[in-house]
């Protein structure tokens, strides 16, 4: 914390050359593991249009839920017993929002806005006695507050009308949130917080737990069909995949300082870098639903699952968001690519389209997708050790 105006004494982080993720933002993340399989297995049941429709939806959800927690720690939570108690609070509403996640009872959909509403709540209280407690973080907080109540008060209006006009509202209070709380609030209030962020490490820890979903995922479809040849060779085809992103976004282009550096690179900077936080949405999204594909294609391969290019279209399609996510990303933090990454981009992008369009078998699909991504993972680490260099 930094000694404001008077001597007062700001909630702001501004201590230490660097953060690390508390014991506590462990766990938090941990809870979210139980939403996310939750989602991955909806879309297993249901790998349709619709299904992947509602999976979007949701996961957006559960995504903003986690970054704006998330958010509001890297600013302001000093890991003193009342920021822990907000937290596990937190966590046991995420635990209730998994369990009563939307299917095809009306209830479910009214407890999944009431519980959902009752969190963003609690952001607007964190936000409010924060912004009581410290005048110089007081309209930041104010603002950002107001985003949380609007968006809350959208979402217990959607209890007046049945879906689909509800999931409608719902899309809106998202898009509202979002926009207040984040990008208006930074542009418009006088003096906007310059915290020590420690997001990017964050992020980071959440992409680990996609990725551990996503490797769940394939066990499931090779455990599911027996062991058998082609369905080994497609899961190790699925790992290879997971491990090409993750080697992509840790070794390639993971930057710890990278939310600082926004933060000392002026308020224009930091609102620009909101595309870096929401393009992680894409890449979350599109990491679960890959490894969902895999385990469809495990089945679809040993004619025990749905019928043949669901996973194919499943895996191409999560592989066009994944890199549109990942040039978003880069845009946020005004990460500049050279031609050879671009290039080879660019290639993952038109191979996702052969696999989303082509109706190839099973394990060509997946294994052409892992060549893809073990060459973007080479080229991505040469350009790395150049840039070292």
């Amino acid at each position: 914390m930094e000694a404001g105006r008077g001597g007062r004494r700001s909630l702001i982080h501004g201590y230490g050359v660097a953060r690390r993720a508390s014991w506590l933002e462990l766990f938090f993340d941990l809870v979210f593991v139980v939403a996310v399989l939750r989602l991955g297995q909806r879309l297993v049941d249901d790998p349709t249009a619709h299904g992947v429709l509602v999976f979007a939806g949701l996961i957006s959800a559960i995504w903003w839920l986690w970054f704006s927690f998330s958010y509001f720690a890297d600013l302001f939570d000093d890991d003193r017993p009342p920021s822990r108690l907000a937290q596990l609070t937190a966590m046991l509403g995420v635990l209730a929002l998994a369990a009563s996640l939307p299917g095809e009872a009306a209830a479910n959909a009214s407890r999944f806005a009431v519980i959902y509403a009752l969190l963003l709540a609690l952001l607007t209280a964190m936000y409010a006695v924060v912004g009581w407690l410290d005048v110089e973080a007081r309209e930041f907080c104010w603002w950002n507050a107001a985003g949380f109540l609007a968006a809350a008060g959208l979402w217990c209006g959607s209890l007046l009308v049945s879906p689909p006009v509800q999931y409608g509202i719902w899309g809106v209070a998202l898009v509202v949130n979002a926009a207040i709380a984040g990008p208006l609030a930074y542009a418009v209030v006088r003096r906007a917080p310059t915290q020590k962020s420690h997001m990017p490490e964050r992020f980071g820890l959440f992409t680990i737990v996609v990725l551990g979903e996503a490797v769940l995922a394939v066990a499931n479809g090779i455990d599911a069909t027996g062991w058998r040849g082609v369905s080994v060779a497609i899961g190790i085809g699925g790992f290879v995949i997971a491990s090409g992103v993750w080697w992509v976004y840790f070794i390639a282009t993971f930057d710890s300082e990278a939310g600082n550096r926004v933060l000392r690179a002026g308020r224009q900077a930091v609102v620009r870098s909101y595309f870096y936080a929401y393009g992680h949405l894409l890449v979350y999204a599109a990491i679960v639903t890959a490894g969902v594909a895999v385990e469809l294609a495990a089945e679809e391969a040993a004619h025990r699952g749905p019928g043949h290019d669901v996973a194919g279209r499943l895996l191409g399609g999560s592989q066009l968001a994944m890199i549109v996510g990942c040039v978003i990303i880069y845009r946020g933090i005004s990460l500049s690519v050279g031609r050879p990454v671009a290039l080879a981009q660019a290639g993952v992008g038109l191979v996702a389209l052969v696999v989303a369009l082509g109706g190839l078998p099973p394990l060509v699909a997946v294994w052409l997708t892992a060549a893809a991504w073990v060459v973007l993972a080479v080229v991505e680490q040469r350009a790395a050790s150049g840039r070292s260099r």
